[in-house]
């Protein structure tokens, strides 16, 4: 065999190699779902009635009535979401890819109406989790949190980067929320959780009658990372 005939074999190997891992870079993220665990009272999904062990998947809206409850598995993209009464929630995109060293997940939530609740697992510096109202979006680093229509971000563990736009203006400003903390676009700023404020998953359900209290006014204030939200 002469010496052109071994290459030739050895560079159809080194293209379908190449073509193998185009292909593998090339592969679109994973759906991922949102399974109903619990349901109570009036709960829609795309308004139409649900039931637990149904699936949402995006993009899709879900919706609270009076004293009702939506509690939902995310696996990956979460693990757990909480949708309160009167409330409503858009699942924008819920994405994963494992094809790499580390998961590259995505999910991006959207609250449209009363207030939602999540508990976040920890993720590689790729993912995002994303939690959007009109005025704030708040990207979760690992914690248990809450968020309202009004851009209300309360932090129980880990922590949250907040970014508020001024209505008036437009003009946005970076917030970090720590811990035991929480954003008031009122002020705008972060302040102290009020002292017995529960956590979402303080007994692993949320309570009916929200024990999250309306801002008043700063306790504590934060200086935002970088803006002046004025």
């Amino acid at each position: 065999m002469n010496r052109s005939s071994k290459i030739k074999p050895l560079l159809g190997l080194v293209v379908a190699l190449a073509a193998a891992s185009a292909t593998v870079l090339a592969r679109p993220a994973k759906t991922g779902e949102a399974k109903f665990t619990r349901v109570e009272g009036t709960v829609t999904l795309d308004n139409k009635p649900v039931q637990v062990g149904q699936v949402a998947t995006p993009p899709s809206v879900i919706a609270t009535g009076p004293k009702s409850l939506a509690k939902l598995f995310l696996a990956r993209n979460g693990p757990d979401l909480l949708v309160d009464e009167n409330s409503k929630l858009a699942v924008d995109e819920l994405t994963y890819d494992d094809t790499g060293s580390e998961p590259v997940i995505s999910t991006k939530l959207g609250v449209k109406g009363g207030s939602i609740s999540g508990r976040v697992k920890r993720t590689s510096a790729q993912s995002v989790y994303t939690v959007a109202s009109p005025t704030t979006t708040a990207a979760i680093r690992g914690t248990i949190f809450t968020a309202t229509l009004s851009g209300v971000v309360y932090v129980f563990e880990g922590s949250a980067d907040v970014i508020w736009t001024d209505p008036s203006t437009g003009r946005p400003a970076n917030f970090n929320v720590s811990a035991g903390q929480m954003f008031d676009p009122s002020i705008p700023g972060v302040v102290e959780i009020p002292p017995g404020t529960k956590s979402p998953f303080d007994s692993g359900d949320k309570v009916y009658d929200t024990d999250l209290p309306v801002p008043t006014g700063p306790l504590t204030i934060v200086s935002p990372v970088s803006g002046s939200g004025k």
